[in-house]
């Protein structure tokens, strides 16, 4: 397939195939250099990169026929040919990126899509998950109080440099799946390299920097108590699902209204997979994939991110290297998308329920 720059008028019908996506590299205080050893990112020696913005609006395309455009452009012309059924307005509604903590982020908290709303005029919250991809020996993560607690009380632990005592630290290891709904007071601590997928919204209340605090990254203390949950938090991981087919196994890491993360493992080449007028993000985590359709096909290789446009209507993929491992997200009929599927393939409706969260 060509690679050649856009040139079609806003009118003319844009081109439908597998788009490779651009990265957007994002150096941060507590970056580092595992996105390189890990996912093949073009980081500088003297860069701390903490996170790389791998698919959401402002994404520009990287091969074919609408290279050097973004996401966003050709939602302006044609929602429906990339969103498909999602095409409630003219916004990507996911934002995919990796993420490399080689320190501890901030404290943080936010805004549901009500509260965005009320608070910001901004259209979306953000709910979010992870899948971790490396954690060091001893590599936690912060996920929620650790028992029931109020604004006075969150606001008195700031003030005597106590928040720490409230919060509920978690041990993380590889391979493992948290979800953190708008609300829920969290923090990604050092030593952790993850997959997260979340609302297209950078909405963030920052609660506490384990004293960073500066002019740059300013604390939202009275922003953060309007929008926290201080109620405990029970459930901090979520036991994933497989559905296996002699091509490749498929396994349900999370599901909820905004989003489906899964994860496959690919053995031998699969044809004619539905898209159900649905947008897909492919983002290969190990070895390379041929993806696409009958007439046009391209071939990802680990750490390369890609979205398949409603309008493709099905796909088919290939392993080119194994082992062969990739993330896939979607907008879910929950019922349709996952709890049917999973109900086939032999799983309990007790165990389906641990894995669709609200």
């Amino acid at each position: 397939m060509a690679n050649h720059p856009i040139t079609q008028s806003p009118n003319h019908p844009i081109a439908i195939y597998p788009y490779i996506l651009q990265p957007r590299l994002r150096e941060m205080i507590w970056g580092g250099q595992n996105l390189a050893r890990l996912l093949d990112k073009p980081i500088a020696p003297d860069q701390k990169i903490g996170e790389t913005w791998e698919a959401w609006d402002e994404c520009v395309i990287a091969n074919g026929a609408q290279r050097g455009a973004t996401l966003g452009d050709l939602l302006a012309r044609d929602p429906a040919a990339i969103l498909g059924a999602d095409a409630r307005d003219n916004r990507f509604p996911l934002l995919f990126k990796f993420i490399d903590a080689q320190d501890d982020l901030s404290v943080q908290v936010h805004p549901d899509d009500a509260q965005a709303r009320a608070l910001e005029n901004y259209p979306f919250g953000k709910t979010e998950a992870w899948y971790i991809l490396h954690a060091e020996p001893g590599a936690r993560i912060v996920h929620g109080f650790k028992e029931d607690v109020d604004a006075a009380r969150v606001r008195a632990a700031l003030a005597a440099n106590r928040l720490p005592a409230l919060l509920a630290s978690v041990p993380v290891q590889r391979g493992e799946v948290v979800f953190v709904p708008a609300g829920t007071v969290h923090a990604i601590m050092r030593g952790i390299v993850l997959a997260e997928i979340q609302e297209n919204s950078d909405l963030t209340y920052r609660l506490d920097d384990w004293g960073r605090e500066s002019a740059q990254r300013p604390l939202h203390v009275e922003p953060s108590l309007r929008v926290l949950n201080f109620a405990r938090q029970i459930d901090h991981k979520i036991s994933p699902l497989a559905i296996q087919r002699d091509e490749f196994d498929r396994r349900v890491l999370i599901a909820c209204n905004y989003f489906a993360l899964e994860r496959w493992d690919l053995r031998a080449p699969s044809e004619r997979l539905a898209l159900n007028d649905k947008f897909n993000i492919i983002s290969v985590l190990e070895g390379a994939a041929e993806i696409g359709s009958e007439t046009s096909r391209v071939v990802a290789s680990r750490g390369q991110t890609l979205v398949l446009p409603a309008r493709l209507g099905a796909f088919g993929i290939a392993p080119r290297q194994t082992p062969c491992q990739l993330l896939r997200i979607y907008v879910p009929d929950l019922r349709a998308d996952v709890i049917e599927p999973l109900t086939r393939a032999g799983h309990r409706a007790d165990e389906i329920a641990k894995l669709i969260r609200a």
